[in-house]
């Protein structure tokens, strides 16, 4: 089976789009459809319904895109065993980012491992749901790589800590509770929050720490960048479960207080799939994150 097909079914997959597919490619759209068609034909069946305004995966397209991806890795594999590693390194590779990311220098991450392994396809991608969504895409195959805010306990993941983080509560400076010495979750229980979506690694750890004192919390207002929280709670919108390094941008508007009956923690932390045998390209990726982490960044 023709490894270059493979990829144009790879890309169209999830571009669902021809015309991206093609650029991301560097090929000319009839190319790409001739060689998607040579594909379905060689394993006589559709993998691709096509209109005039869509694209998306037939039945048969679903059950192939993973063994697709397999069947490409496995073909990197062999070639590792008889070229060095910067010698033929070819592939994609897609990695998953949270929005405000920026303890990671991901462009330069990306600009660094461009330049080293040229002929990898290397693309991002966010989700709205935040970790919960980037992992599923892991575990669906359809993200290889991705920075999450948890830490990781999964048999089907592999994950590695970058930074942790320590949670206080963040109220106005003109709050009631801005002058106590300590807080209990009971405390704040009926406070208005701000917060992250549902799915967000930071907004499950405080959920699951008031399900545990069975308390029920309202979040009034929730963002998808985590570095905006403390400009909402300095405006009066409502307190937050924080570290207090991002209350520092908005300076004596707001002010931290530790908690006393509770320390909630969570991790920032690159995952792999541990079910898929990491690709020659992936093993690069990984290598160089440790050089692109920004001591002076919060998040």
């Amino acid at each position: 089976m023709d490894q270059k097909r493979l990829e144009y079914f790879i890309t169209v997959a999830e571009e669902l789009n021809f015309t991206r597919a093609a650029q991301r490619l560097h090929v000319t759209q009839s190319t790409l459809s001739a060689g998607i068609k040579a594909l379905e034909q060689e394993l006589r069946t559709e993998l691709l319904l096509r209109s005039t305004r869509s694209v998306r995966l037939t039945e048969a397209g679903s059950a192939f895109l993973p063994e697709a991806r397999t069947a490409i890795e496995v073909l990197d594999r062999a070639r590792a065993a008889v070229e060095p590693l910067a010698t033929g390194l070819r592939g994609s590779l897609t990695v998953g980012v949270l929005s405000g990311l920026t303890v990671i220098d991901v462009p330069a991450l990306a600009g660094a491992f461009h330049r080293h392994y040229p002929e990898v396809r290397l693309r991002t991608e966010t989700s709205q749901r935040g970790t919960s969504g980037l992992i599923e895409r892991i575990k669906e195959s359809h993200v290889d790589v991705a920075f999450v805010g948890a830490d990781i306990k999964d048999e089907h993941l592999r994950s590695r800590a970058i930074k942790k983080y320590e949670v206080q509560l963040l109220v106005p400076a003109d709050h009631p509770l801005a002058g106590r010495k300590s807080v209990r979750l009971g405390d704040v229980a009926g406070e208005s929050f701000v917060d992250m979506p549902a799915g967000f690694g930071q907004r499950r750890v405080v959920d699951d720490a008031f399900a545990k004192e069975e308390l029920f919390r309202r979040v009034l207002i929730e963002v998808s960048d985590i570095t905006t929280i403390a400009d909402y709670v300095a405006h009066g919108l409502g307190v937050a479960l924080l570290p207090p390094d991002f209350a520092a941008a908005v300076g004596d508007a707001v002010r931290t207080v530790p908690l006393a009956d509770a320390r909630l923690a969570w991790t920032l932390s690159v995952v792999t799939s541990a079910t898929r045998p990491p690709t020659r390209a992936l093993h690069a990726f990984l290598d160089l994150i440790p050089h692109h982490i920004r001591r002076d960044r919060v998040f």
